[in-house]
């Protein structure tokens, strides 16, 4: 019997106005067949946006398109599936028990993603599209903006590097929901609107300030009703417009009335009420940054569940031009917070020959490597507010800071073991520290104990050391470092900081200086 080559994977998303399965066929990134789609429209958005909850009768009919899907994916021999909720279900009152209904009806287990993760995954489907045809970012910036029904996501990618990142709850449906019909079929409704979202994204032109791009890539789930108004086929993954084709048609749009929008491009009334606000967003969108080239990809949340399914099981290279990207947000977070850069990268240089030398042992594999990093890069950013409680400030900042690709889950650890560098794990003495989760002592420990010793490396902060290694035996890890110059001030912090690492650990560091 011939053996089988491949997987079959199946990505389900229960989204705002759809839910959807695709069923591929894969073997890496490069070899993979999508052998079955299938869609079926809800309304969750409408639902959920106006009351917060998701009605019985919507959660019995998710249930029955989920157990035909799971026919679907036994008839296929699906081996591995990832099923992922987005807005809707998020912001649902009632999400527990959609999800405990979901699984006793059909097995399935939901995953509810926060909205940088949503945005993520689907930036990551846009930019490996985007190479594909051979539009980069390495002298021209590139300014990617994914509308939803409940969000809206900002990114802006410069030289491969991720220089801004925001994301704001303005989707179409939220914007729809946010005015009753009344006030929709005002005539002063037009005006409001452009005020309402011109305030609402202003944030964003600030931080963007005087930046170029050549491209805007406009991605999301009207881009289909954008591309049928404009007769350009819905089925190709990537269209090319001009900024003042663009600019042309909605001049065009502006001027029509609901009726005429009706009349002239065939529409539902119900798909019509999304014209509007769809464009009058594009329009402020567009006077965010000048842009040369107008381009729209085809793109869907559940192709980048796939694309990150798929390559992270085979694509090593993936993975790490993804985690570089990543890591450039990181630093972006900390410029914006003033950072000492150096120290940083130092700290996270160290930090990184002593975890590789230990987290095999200790259960840690390259997630948690990740995290470190980013733990290392923002460690210090509360500085920016004040120098003599910078923790609890670091831990505030970062809390408070939308960063894609990390779940909220991932963030709160990092702004943990930010905060818990400089201070003591269970000190009940400590009013304000913040709490740390049961679940999340391990790991938040480890990853402070670690930035801890690297930290105190460069308590100068004058990158004293240029080399390092790090031996381990008998229970003792020893850290010879390089350095010509006087590392008094490193020794004693050292010796200091010592004490947590060996009760995470069990084992005793010792610094020895090389003189090389």
């Amino acid at each position: 019997m011939k053996r089988k080559n491949y997987t079959t994977f199946a990505a389900i998303h229960l989204g705002s106005e759809m839910l959807s399965m695709q069923i591929t066929e894969y073997h890496n990134t490069e070899r993979y067949k999508v052998i079955e789609c299938c869609n079926r429209r809800i309304r969750l958005g409408e639902a959920t946006f106006k009351n917060k909850i998701i009605p019985f009768p919507l959660v019995s009919e998710i249930c029955e398109i989920l157990i035909g899907f799971k026919r679907l994916m036994k008839e296929y021999g699906v081996e591995e599936y990832v099923m992922q909720a987005t807005t809707a279900v998020r912001e649902a009152s009632n999400q527990v028990f959609l999800l405990d209904q979901i699984y006793n009806k059909t097995g399935l287990v939901v995953d509810v993603v926060d909205m940088p993760k949503e945005i993520y995954t689907k930036f990551v489907a846009i930019r490996n599209t985007l190479k594909a045809e051979k539009i980069s970012t390495e002298r021209e910036g590139m300014l990617m903006m994914d509308i939803s029904s409940g969000g809206l996501g900002v990114t802006l990618v410069r030289d491969e590097k991720i220089c801004y990142q925001g994301n704001f709850h303005i989707g179409i449906i939220r914007i729809k929901e946010s005015f009753e019909r009344n006030r929709r079929e005002s005539m002063h409704f037009n005006k409001a609107l452009t005020e309402f979202l011109s305030s609402t994204i202003g944030p964003v032109r600030n931080e963007l300030g005087d930046s170029k791009v050549r491209y805007l890539v406009l991605s999301g789930t009207e881009t289909e009703l954008l591309l049928r108004m404009l007769g350009l086929d819905e089925q190709q993954k990537v269209h090319r417009i001009k900024a003042a084709d663009f600019h042309a048609f909605f001049d065009s749009m502006r001027q029509m009335s609901l009726p005429q929008l009706i009349q002239v491009y065939k529409l539902p009334e119900n798909v019509a009420e999304l014209v509007l606000p769809t464009v009058l967003l594009y329009e402020q969108l567009l006077h965010l940054i000048p842009a040369k080239e107008i381009i729209i990809t085809a793109d869907r949340f559940i192709d980048g569940i796939q694309l990150l399914h798929i390559g992270n099981k085979t694509n090593p290279v993936m993975r790490k031009e993804l985690e570089q990207e990543l890591i450039s947000l990181f630093h972006t977070i900390g410029a914006r917070y003033l950072y000492d850069k150096k120290h940083a990268q130092q700290v996270e240089r160290l930090s990184l020959i002593i975890f590789d030398k230990i987290s095999k042992a200790y259960g840690m594999g390259e997630h948690e490597r990740l995290l470190l990093r980013a733990t290392c890069i923002l460690h210090d950013i509360g500085k920016y507010i004040c120098m003599r409680s910078h923790s609890i400030y670091t831990y505030q900042l970062i809390m408070s800071t939308d960063i894609i690709g990390l779940s909220e889950k991932d963030k709160k650890i990092v702004a943990l073991a930010s905060y818990y560098h400089a201070n003591r794990l269970f000190d009940k003495t400590n009013t304000r520290a913040p709490q740390v989760e049961k679940e999340l002592v391990p790991v938040v420990a480890k990853l402070a104990a670690i930035v801890r010793l690297a930290d105190a490396l460069d308590r100068s902060y004058m990158q004293k050391i240029h080399s390092c290694s790090v031996t381990l035996k008998d229970n003792k890890m020893k850290v010879l470092a390089a350095s010509k110059e006087d590392l008094t001030l490193e020794i004693w912090t050292f010796d200091d900081k010592s004490t947590f690492f060996e009760e995470v650990f069990g084992i005793e560091p010792i610094l020895e200086r090389v003189n090389k």
